[in-house]
C-alpha cells in the first residue's frame, strides 16, 4: 500500500466514535481479566467475585480506566478526572455486572468463546490506536516541544 492509503486509514480510525462498541470491548476484556485472575481455589470455596463484590468492582474499574489514570498522573492532572464521564462509568459497571453475575455465567462464557473473543480483540486494537492518537494530542497541549514526553503519554494513554 502507498503512504497516502495509510494516512486515509489513520484519519478514519482517529475520527471513529469509540463509545459504546469499542469501549465495551475494552470493559469486557478488563472485567474478564479480573475474573480470570481471581479464580476460586481447589478447596471448593465461592469465587472471589461472589465473596468480595466491592473489591472485584473496584479492581475492574481501575483496570478499565488504568491508561487514563496513569496518563493523568504523568501530566499532573487529578487522577479522578478519568471517572468524570457518567456514561463510561455506567457502561463499565453494567459490563462488570453482566460478566460476573449473569445467569449461568452466560455472558462470561460467550466472551470466552473464540470467535467472539477475536471480535472483541479486534475492536480493542482499533480503540488502542485511537487512544494513542488522543494521548499524543493531549500531551502536545501540555508539552508542545517535548517529543519524548509526547510519545510516552501517547503510549501510556
Amino acid at each position: 500500500m502507498d503512504p497516502q492509503a495509510f494516512m486515509e486509514i489513520a484519519t478514519v480510525v482517529s475520527k471513529l466514535k469509540m463509545y459504546p462498541y469499542f469501549d465495551i470491548s475494552n470493559y469486557i476484556l478488563m472485567c474478564t481479566m479480573v475474573r480470570d485472575d481471581n479464580h476460586p481455589s481447589n478447596s471448593g470455596s465461592a469465587p472471589f467475585n461472589r465473596k468480595h463484590p466491592l473489591a472485584c468492582y473496584i479492581s475492574s474499574m481501575l483496570l478499565c480506566f488504568a491508561g487514563s489514570i496513569f496518563a493523568n498522573f504523568l501530566v499532573g492532572e487529578p487522577l479522578i478526572t478519568s471517572f468524570k464521564n457518567n456514561e463510561d462509568i455506567i457502561t463499565a459497571s453494567v459490563v462488570w455486572y453482566l460478566v460476573n453475575y449473569s445467569p449461568f455465567d452466560l455472558v462470561y462464557k460467550i466472551c470466552k468463546f473464540l470467535p467472539f473473543k477475536l471480535l472483541i480483540y479486534c475492536l480493542k486494537e482499533v480503540q488502542r490506536a485511537n487512544k494513542v492518537h488522543h494521548g499524543v494530542l493531549h500531551a502536545m497541549k501540555h508539552y508542545p516541544d517535548a517529543y519524548v514526553i509526547i510519545a510516552l503519554i501517547g503510549v501510556v494513554k
